[in-house]
């Protein structure tokens, strides 16, 4: 008697064989990174950001990307899209062009790149002409936790956010979430219900309550055009930018932001206790964070949704500073002061 049935290139299902793709291409990346971080020096002092843009065909990625590259945040912001080829801008966005690099006239830039995710983001860490942030586009069908991983084990580069983007008319046809977009919302910090114009209200909550059940502990915005200010998105890229009073300024399609700050040293649990503890507007926290256990240095936190993560921050100062992003209608900062001022933390009405 013959033994089970297994899977074969012969008779296993799409499914199956999507799997086994992303499996191969995710461990190919990990050997290419073992041999870059032996190789490669980077020349930056800090670490340098990636977001990774995932979802469906059709969801909204590209329009996402778009809309971040050409943003008026004066940031310069490398952007590698599917197949790492160079993403499609319009010519009255281009300024210039200079070999495999093309400058835009607010300062970002896309780069096109030969090689694999590890190859490109090392090849960017370690350029001259320093940047920002990456962008990287994964494709509809790719599973964006293996290019985060891939990502944060590169030498001088950290993952800072994976951001999913989910077709709400698509995804309200649909009579039940199918594996791929399970795959894809599983991992996100961040997700956009996107197109909710083209669906009713009430469709746009079942779908979120769906969107809570898979992930957790990612943030949920429902987006139209995936029109999200850049901020949300990758502000921890650089150093906060604390112009403006708290809960003042800067508004953009209804966010706003807060500053807190704390001069001495700040328990490392009692603030992860905060953070696992946010009210539903707030969308991102980030700053550089005086710990108790090592006060003598600084650490760069940097929160999206119900996920945060610690980096090292490039150097030391005698205050903490957070800045505290989140929806102008439902951003209480009454409670987010009551929340923090066990921690010392203070709404910093200098700004500085």
């Amino acid at each position: 008697m013959s033994g089970p049935a297994t899977a074969t290139p012969k008779n296993a299902t799409p499914a199956e064989l999507r799997r086994a793709l992303d499996t191969v291409d995710f461990l190919s990346g990990l050997v290419e990174v073992a041999a870059l971080n032996r190789t490669k020096r980077h020349s930056r002092s800090t670490a340098l950001p990636v977001v990774v843009v995932a979802g469906f065909l059709g969801a909204g990625k590209t329009t996402l990307m778009r809309h971040l590259l050409t943003a008026n945040h004066g940031m310069k912001i490398a952007a590698l899209v599917n197949d790492f080829a160079a993403l499609n801008i319009d010519a009255a966005l281009i300024a210039n062009v200079t070999g495999d690099t093309t400058a835009l006239d607010n300062g970002c830039i896309c780069c096109s790149l030969s090689g694999g995710v590890a190859r490109a983001l090392a090849d960017i860490s370690a350029r001259d002409d320093t940047v920002d942030a990456v962008l990287v586009e994964a494709s509809g069908v790719s599973d964006p936790a293996g290019i985060g991983h891939v990502a944060a084990a590169v030498d001088g580069v950290s993952l800072d956010c994976i951001v999913t983007v989910v077709d709400a008319a698509e995804a309200g046809e649909a009579t039940a979430w199918d594996d791929l977009l399970t795959t894809q919302v599983a991992p996100a910090n961040l997700v956009l219900l996107n197109k909710t114009d083209l669906v009713t209200p009430q469709q746009v909550d079942t779908l979120v309550a769906q969107l809570t059940v898979l992930a957790p502990r990612a943030q949920i915005l429902r987006t139209s055009h995936c029109a999200v200010p850049p901020v949300v998105i990758f502000e921890a890229a650089s150093a906060p930018k604390l112009d403006g009073a708290p809960g003042s300024g800067q508004h953009d399609h209804g966010f706003s932001t807060m500053l807190l700050s704390a001069t001495q040293p700040i328990e490392r649990s009692e603030l992860e206790a905060v953070l696992n503890n946010m009210p539903s507007g707030v969308l991102r926290i980030k700053g550089f964070v005086r710990l108790a256990e090592a006060s003598e240095k600084n650490m760069l936190l940097q929160a999206v949704g119900r996920r945060w993560s610690w980096h090292d921050a490039p150097q030391a100062t005698e205050t903490s500073k957070l800045v505290v992003i989140g929806l102008t209608a439902t951003l209480d900062t009454g409670t987010i002061t009551k929340r923090f001022a066990p921690l010392g933390l203070q709404p910093d009405a200098a700004g500085n």
